[in-house]
């Protein structure tokens, strides 16, 4: 029983061998058809030309079946010239086999040995066609298999190419509705503003009232006419109107945050051949976002809301001599967008100006005591002999309470790119007040909180930093004409406010002075003429 059973292992081990070479041949003309073309040219190439590739390798599946129907047709002729055996079926082994027998027990050597070939001639014809009958079988299922196996690499290929396709026009989609909601949300905010300006009406009627009654005090000898001589109606008028005008975005052009000096000299832009015209160029463009400067750009939605319809109130109370505008106790001109192009001896003290917009203003000798100011700008404004201080409140007739002094509220302010000439801040409060860019000559700063406010690149002529407090206030790039200026900030300010060893001062040359944007602004009483230095921070913030 056990040598009867030994030869089947080997005939299994023969077998998976000869299928693991059909296989291994199937792999590589897989691998010479498709696979170099797709490692040298990319996926892309299998799902273009998949037509050709399919072709390639169902000729090669006929030619194996061609091989196939050859082999089974012609196998007596084949087996017949190898082996010399062209039948071997099972019941012809009985013969050779049993004449082996009998001529070994006839001790007949010659006649056995023929005997004993005639059957190794059967078994070997037996085996060969046993084997490469299943080579075919084995080699046209692995084809067939691999023509499947790539279709689905195909389809999966093509499968993911139409899926970034898809994911392209979903992100270009998304793209578009974010457009399209932005769109939709710049609508409704003008809709709001195309409401809220309906209220101009009103404040045309104000200034006729306003003018009206100037023109009455002026003619019964009131030489300065102030809020308290206008009508008790007419002021609630004017109260209301401030309430009614509430602050919105709106459609504006990027030409009304140019300063003077760019709109002055970007009638340069046209000579292309200057160097200082190329200079413009960009400096326009990183204030546009625009590529060039053609005199006309589109309208876009201001950054944040405003109400110019409070700063025509301003603008009609200043025009028509009302100066002290304290005097209009409840007033609201937060989110007041002031376009005067100048206003001189304006009081605006305990005033609400909360994200009011002073952009390129000129204000002289207006005095902003106790105000509100917090995120007001005054971007590129000039200010002289102003004030941002503090104010003493009246307290009631008969009242015990003690009088209540409180400084301009200043956190958040923007000052960057202003000229500030003769400006007192003593005793105001501004976390984190913006003076980047801005021109700082004869400024008193004392007793101020500037907490976390930041001087990058500003130019410092006289400035009085006395009981200031400097908490992580920002003078990397600030220009100054003092080389003794940070230990003289370090023994002004608070003490351990200011870390002098955050900065170091490094001179800097007439040329590199004349570079800054507000140089031409920075004539300061002949310190031009001294030497300059530019702060450098060489530390970080703890």
């Amino acid at each position: 029983m056990s040598q009867a059973g030994e030869p089947k292992p080997k005939k299994s081990r023969d077998s998976h061998g000869i299928g693991i070479a059909g296989t291994s041949i199937i792999v590589f003309i897989l691998g010479v058809i498709v696979g170099i073309p797709i490692a040298n040219m990319g996926a892309d190439v299998l799902v273009r030309y998949a037509g050709e590739v399919f072709a390639v390798l169902f000729g090669v599946f006929l030619i194996i079946l061609l091989i196939a129907g050859a082999i089974a047709f012609f196998r007596k002729q084949i087996w017949g010239a190898i082996f010399h055996r062209a039948e071997i079926e099972m019941d012809r082994f009985a013969r050779p086999l049993a004449d082996v027998a009998k001529f070994a027990a006839e001790q007949d050597v010659q006649q056995a040995t023929g005997a004993a070939r005639d059957l190794a001639e059967l078994v070997l014809a037996r085996y060969a066609w046993v084997s490469t009958r299943r080579w075919l079988l084995g080699t046209i299922t692995g084809l067939i298999a691999a023509i499947a196996a790539l279709a689905g690499s195909a389809l999966l290929f093509q499968q993911n190419q139409l899926l970034r396709a898809q994911n392209a026009l979903l992100t270009e989609q998304t793209s578009r509705l974010g457009e399209q909601n932005k769109l939709i949300e710049s609508q409704i905010e003008l809709g709001e503003a195309q409401r809220s300006t309906a209220i101009v009406p009103e404040i045309l009627e104000i200034g006729a009232l306003v003018g009206a009654e100037v023109e009455r005090l002026r003619a019964s000898g009131t030489a300065l006419p102030t809020i308290d001589n206008l009508s008790q109606s007419l002021r609630a008028r004017i109260l209301a109107a401030t309430t009614a005008a509430r602050p919105y975005r709106y459609l504006r052009t990027p030409l009304l945050d140019l300063d003077e000096q760019t709109i002055m000299s970007s009638g340069l832009l046209r000579r292309t051949d200057l160097p200082a015209s190329a200079v413009l160029r960009e400096r326009l463009q990183a204030d546009l976002g625009q590529a060039q400067f053609t005199g006309e750009q589109l309208g876009v939605m201001s950054d944040r809301p405003l109400s110019p319809e409070r700063g025509q109130l301003i603008t009609i109370l200043v025009s028509s001599g009302f100066t002290d505008l304290s005097e209009l106790g409840g007033a609201d001109f937060s989110f007041a967008e002031v376009r005067a192009p100048q206003l001189n001896n304006l009081v605006f003290g305990f005033s609400n100006l909360r994200f009011s917009d002073f952009d390129n203003s000129l204000l002289i000798g207006c005095t902003f005591d106790g105000t509100y100011l917090e995120h007001a700008r005054f971007r590129n404004a000039q200010i002289s002999g102003s004030r941002f201080s503090t104010l003493t409140f009246p307290t009631l007739p008969g009242s015990e309470l003690a009088a209540m002094v409180r400084g301009a509220e200043l956190s958040g302010t923007d000052f960057s790119g202003a000229r500030l000439n003769t400006v007192a801040f003593d005793g105001s409060r501004g976390f984190g007040t913006n003076f980047d860019g801005a021109v700082l000559h004869k400024v008193d700063f004392k007793g101020t909180d500037l907490s976390g406010s930041t001087f990058r690149n500003a130019i410092f002529g006289v400035a009085d930093f006395t009981g200031a407090s400097l908490k992580s206030v920002d003078f990397d790039g600030a220009l100054v004409f003092a080389p003794d200026f940070l230990d003289v900030l370090a023994k002004q300010a608070v003490p351990d406010s200011f870390d002098p060893t955050r900065f170091s001062l490094e001179p800097i040359t007439a040329e590199q002075f004349a570079l800054h944007p507000r140089w031409a602004d920075a004539w300061l009483d002949g310190l031009e003429e001294k030497p300059a230095f530019r702060i450098v921070r060489v530390k970080d913030f703890s």
